[in-house]
């Protein structure tokens, strides 16, 4: 399995993890990350290693973040090169729930789950 961070401006991970459960019917075992406006960047930075530490599985871990460019995007990836995670940023329910479908596989297949499953769950009718 492969441990899953989601790192997302305030309680947007935590909503975007309930819903999944709920569509799922069961909980889902992945750590959520909320960054505020208001938080110092290098404490939230140190709280980032260690999570990402703690998730790792034995396909590793991926992080997904809620918006490029973004200061938890920008935490994510700086604390996640060290130690060669794979960030993908753009996170919606779809592409979480492809994620959780697919955790078995290693972190790095697994990155390119999340960008299918995203890439997906945007029509236009």
């Amino acid at each position: 399995m492969t441990g899953i961070v989601l790192v997302t401006h305030d309680g947007l991970g935590e909503a975007i993890r309930l819903e999944a459960e709920h569509i799922l019917g069961r909980t889902i075992n992945l750590t959520t990350v909320a960054v505020s406006y208001r938080t110092d960047p290098e404490s939230s930075l140190h709280e980032l290693r260690a999570v990402m530490a703690a998730s790792a599985d034995a396909g590793g871990t991926l992080v997904l973040t809620d918006l490029p460019g973004a200061t938890p995007h920008n935490l994510a990836s700086r604390a996640a090169v060290e130690n060669g995670i794979p960030v993908v940023s753009g996170l919606n329910l779809p592409m979480l729930l492809k994620v959780i479908n697919h955790v078995d596989e290693p972190a790095e297949e697994l990155a390119g789950r999340a960008c299918e499953g995203g890439q997906q769950g945007v029509l236009r009718k």
